[in-house]
């Protein structure tokens, strides 16, 4: 419940302490006297907008404090202790926030100071503001399914829970299946081109430093006749031919016989005889080795032809695919390791679409199980909201919730297309809440929907911004008996414009703008017995007739 709220410097309230009771604490004023800025400032408390063009004019910093008192809402404590936030010896929960001129933003629990997405996690549970913003919500369809959702309590958050897992899985296996087939064509371009690449590197069977080899081999067949030529005329210098008479060969013995009968004379020649022996047997070893590599010399035009050939499909998968034999192989088995990983990813795809298949599957099953189960819930809401509304001088209006299941959706939230629908007056078809042309039929449908929801939701306190818009006489009575009914187990922040529901009040809180010294301020006071009934006397229109206004604002206090 909410004790007090201090408002320093924000807007044109300067400085004001408000006090608030248990049960229906009202806020009346005059148009443009500030009421909304003390649903505002509670607003920005509790993790709202606030910034620094919310600072009143010529002050340094504006700051909100509120008082709760967590009594009957013991959950909060346990989320305070999740964040090492101490709750003090009175049961109660002091939010504070501050923004100075610079914009920076200040949050503090208990004094220890906080993120908003903490605030904003624990006031949830403390108040819940009815402004136009949640007017709004109710045309938005999305919200009716979160209504519903709200209504099911746990027997529906815990399929809904599974449903939204089993959609998570789906994603994460979509985007696996995404990212291994990436662009179906550009995969499959992607597959023929590896496979021409390797097939085409395959077929023409490499061997390292091949194309070397050929090159050497091409000199040699090219210059063969040469070579024939030149080694022939060595030989026959050698050797005087094949006849073996006249060459280097013979003179050398010729040599080492007449070396031998001087050496008789002077044994130093022997030397020179011993040295030129082992030419004379060197050439023999010679002989043969030039006569074998005579006779091996071949002139071979259709050899150099086909290494011709060779060497340019070589060259050709070297400009493609490297600069070297061992570049180009080196591609290939990197093309053929690529294809095979792609390969596999085809396998591994049928794989992952089996298993998208299957956990759709269960996903449909409990889909389905999430929408029986919200028909049997929204059936009981919807005699509830007839009920609420009937009592809201509504007779004969009938409130639907439409589901519609369509199966090819697969969101987190099911398979339902969840929407309000109403028919205000008997005869008329249902039409979405959206196509609801009187304000004062849209408050008393949010006030039905919020008191049909007051026993789930049970927050500990309630504002309403004018929730009586474009309601009177005796719709306003019955709209303010339901304010006061939800106030006899939740506290009502209530801005109206209505003495039926002023006059019902446990609290009557009094809103005023004054202008002093060229400045203007926002009061705020607690109304006594005589102000109350002179306050109400002026929204029943007493300034024409001041007198008959007062007696009849007598008249309905004293009912009260």
């Amino acid at each position: 419940m909410l004790l007090e709220m201090s408002i320093k410097n924000y807007v044109i309230i300067e400085g004001q302490v408000i006090a608030f009771e248990p049960g229906l604490n009202v806020i009346t004023g005059e148009t443009g006297s500030g009421k909304s800025l003390i649903i505002d400032a509670l607003s920005a408390v509790t993790g709202g907008k606030l910034s620094k063009e919310d600072i009143r004019t010529g002050e340094e910093k504006s700051s909100i404090e509120a008082l709760f008192s967590l009594d009957g809402i013991s959950y909060i404590k346990d989320i305070l202790e999740e964040y090492g936030i101490e709750s003090d010896e009175d049961n109660c929960l002091v939010i504070k926030r501050e923004v100075n001129a610079q914009g920076r933003s200040v949050c503090r629990l208990n004094g220890q100071i906080v993120t908003l997405s903490i605030l904003k996690r624990i006031a949830q549970y403390l108040v819940d503001i009815v402004g136009q913003n949640e007017y709004q919500l109710l045309f938005n369809a999305v919200k009716h399914g979160e209504y519903v959702d709200s209504f099911g309590g746990d027997e529906i958050n815990y399929i809904w829970q599974e449903v939204k897992s089993l959609r998570d899985k789906l994603d994460e296996l979509q985007e696996k299946l995404n990212k291994s087939s990436g662009n179906a064509s550009e995969r499959e371009r992607k597959l023929d081109i590896l496979k021409f690449q390797v097939e085409e590197i395959g077929n023409a069977r490499l061997r390292k430093n091949e194309d070397e080899e050929l090159r050497n081999r091409r000199h040699l067949l090219i210059n063969a006749e040469k070579l024939l030529k030149g080694v022939t005329n060595v030989y026959e210098i050698l050797f005087s031919g094949d006849s073996g008479s006249g060459g280097v060969s013979d003179m050398l013995s010729e040599s080492v016989g007449t070396l031998g009968e001087l050496a008789g004379i002077d044994e130093k020649l022997e030397n020179y005889k011993t040295e030129i022996e082992g030419i004379i047997y060197r050439l023999e070893d010679i002989r043969g080795e030039l006569r074998s590599y005579r006779d091996s010399i071949e002139i071979n035009n259709s050899e150099i032809d086909f290494i011709e050939e060779r060497l340019d499909q070589i060259n050709k998968l070297k400009r493609k695919y490297g600069s070297s034999i061992e570049e180009v192989l080196s591609y290939m088995d990197n093309a053929e390791e690529e294809l095979q990983e792609l390969i596999d990813s085809e396998k591994h795809m049928v794989e992952l679409e089996k298993e998208i298949e299957k956990i759709r599957e269960q996903y449909l099953i409990k889909a389905r199980l999430l929408s029986d189960k919200r028909k049997e819930k929204a059936e009981i809401l919807e005699k509830l909201i007839e009920k609420e509304l009937q009592d809201l001088n509504m007779h004969g209006s009938r409130f639907v919730i439409k589901i519609t299941r369509d199966e090819s959706i697969i969101s987190s939230n099911g398979i339902d297309k969840i929407e309000f629908m109403i028919s205000p007056n008997p005869g008329e078809p249902e039409k979405p809440l959206s196509k609801i042309a009187s304000g004062g039929e849209m408050s008393r449908v949010m006030l039905a929907i919020k008191n049909a929801f007051s026993e789930i939701e049970k927050a500990p306190c309630i504002v309403f911004d004018e929730i009586d818009a474009g309601v009177g006489g005796q719709t306003a009575n019955m709209v303010g008996q339901k304010i006061k009914a939800i106030s006899q187990n939740t506290q009502i922040l209530c801005i109206t414009h209505l003495p039926q529901i002023a006059n019902i009040s446990d609290n009557h809180i009094f809103v005023d703008k004054k202008v002093q010294d060229n400045k203007t301020y926002t009061e705020i006071r607690i109304l006594g017995a005589e102000e109350r009934v002179k306050e109400i006397a002026r929204m029943l229109g007493g300034n024409e007739n001041i007198e008959a206004s007062l007696e009849h604002a007598k008249k309905m206090v004293r009912k009260m």
